[in-house]
């Protein structure tokens, strides 16, 4: 049987629960965790502290010339990384975490080299710098576009980049 005015009725109880729901929803995932300090693979970290058992670093914009690592990997300390990344045992904001890093080098900055480690940016005409990026290649992995200026290479294959070193 059809009675008219329940339909309005249910229209006018349900909708505004649904709405709240769907407030209360968004806000819930928005919670979840910020993006902004949140480690997660592909996105790019800056390092600020390479020490041995007290690494840490802040999430950042990877066109940012500060942000000078790419995660390759995220996961429990300590993790094994290829030999052409490096291992961070720190923390990425607030979280506790093992990553493996890719560079994500700017050109024309300089860098000491920490083995291992995550290399820190200084400058250079630091004493310690051991490398300078005198030419970057996004979206090419060949190091034969180096040029003369360069004395050694570094290539990351996700994403294709090519970075040309040489002494700073």
């Amino acid at each position: 049987m059809f009675f008219p005015g329940k339909r309005l009725l249910v229209r006018l109880v349900f909708a505004p629960v649904a709405a709240v729901a769907l407030v209360g929803a968004a806000a819930a995932c928005s919670g979840e965790g910020d993006a902004s300090s949140a480690p997660a693979v592909g996105s790019c970290v800056e390092v600020t502290d390479n020490a041995v058992d007290a690494m840490k670093a802040t999430v950042g914009d990877c066109s940012s010339a500060t942000s000078n690592y790419r995660i390759a990997q995220v996961g429990a300390a300590p993790l094994n990384c290829t030999a052409q990344n490096a291992s961070f045992n720190g923390t990425v904001g607030d979280t506790k975490t093992g990553l493996c890093l890719s560079p994500n080098f700017a050109e024309g900055a300089c860098y000491a080299d920490a083995g291992t480690r995550p290399v820190e940016t200084v400058d250079c005409t630091a004493p310690e710098a051991t490398f300078k990026v005198v030419k970057r290649i996004d979206g090419e992995t060949d190091e034969l576009l180096c040029g003369m200026d360069a004395t050694q290479f570094r290539t990351v294959p996700d994403p294709k980049t090519t970075f040309c070193l040489a002494k700073p």
